[in-house]
């Protein structure tokens, strides 16, 4: 998925976000790699797109517990 800078800067600083939470020492860390949290703000982002519940400049931070919810669903993390 190809991003403008600035939607992509978003999504950069969104992850960084969420890994803050659900990464290694953050606020509820479950574990969740760079990557993993990378995998599920893309899916978030694209139900988001599909369905017309989300901005087009990024995802919102109510997004976090779904975010989560596929963190523990589809990567077996707690």
């Amino acid at each position: 998925m190809k991003f403008n800078s600035s939607l992509d800067e978003n999504m950069k600083n969104f992850q960084e976000y969420v890994f803050s939470f659900y990464g290694k020492g953050g606020v509820e860390d479950i574990g969740a790699s760079k990557e993993q949290i990378y995998q599920a703000t893309l899916k978030v982002l694209e139900y988001s797109l599909d369905s017309g519940e989300s901005d087009i400049q990024g995802p919102f931070t109510s997004d976090l517990n779904l975010i989560k919810e596929i963190l523990v669903n589809e990567f077996n993390l707690k």
